[in-house]
C-alpha cells in the first residue's frame, strides 16, 4: 500500500478530518472518477499530433488539478503520473498522442488501485465508529 500511498497523509487527515474523514474519502473517490472519464474522453477525442493549444491546455490542466488532490490524499504514485502527463503537454504544440494515450492510461490504472485501496479504507473507518 505504501508504493501507493502514503499512509502517514491518510493518517494526519484522518486525525484532521475526524468525522467528515469518510465524507472526504467519498469525495476525492467521485470526483477523481470524473476527472479519470473526462482525461479517458479527451486523450481519445483529440489528435495531440495536431492538437489545437487549447485541448492540451485543457489536458494540461485536468492533470495539474488532478495531482494537487492525489498529491493532498497522499496518493503518491497517482500524483508522479500526473505530473508526468502535466509536463508533457505543458507549453507544447503537438506532443505523440500515443504517450498520451499510455499516461492517460496509467493515470486510469493506478487510480483504480488506489480506489480500491480507499474503499478499504472507508470500511475500515466506517466499522471502527
Amino acid at each position: 500500500m505504501q508504493e501507493h500511498v502514503d499512509l502517514t497523509v491518510l493518517d494526519t487527515l484522518r486525525d484532521v478530518m475526524e468525522t467528515e474523514y469518510p465524507a472526504l474519502l467519498h469525495i476525492f473517490i467521485r470526483d477523481s472518477e470524473t476527472r479519470i472519464t473526462d482525461m479517458n474522453a479527451l486523450s481519445q477525442a483529440a489528435d495531440f499530433s495536431a492538437a489545437s493549444p487549447t485541448q492540451l491546455q485543457q489536458l494540461g490542466l485536468m492533470a495539474h488539478s488532478f495531482k494537487g488532490s492525489s498529491s493532498n490524499m497522499g496518493a503518491v504514485q497517482l500524483t508522479a503520473l500526473c505530473r508526468q502527463l502535466e509536463d508533457l503537454v505543458r507549453g507544447q504544440a503537438a506532443v505523440n498522442a500515443a504517450m498520451v494515450t499510455q499516461l492517460v492510461q496509467a493515470i486510469d490504472s493506478e487510480f483504480r488501485v488506489v480506489r480500491d485501496l480507499f474503499d478499504v479504507e472507508l470500511q475500515t473507518t466506517l466499522t471502527s465508529h
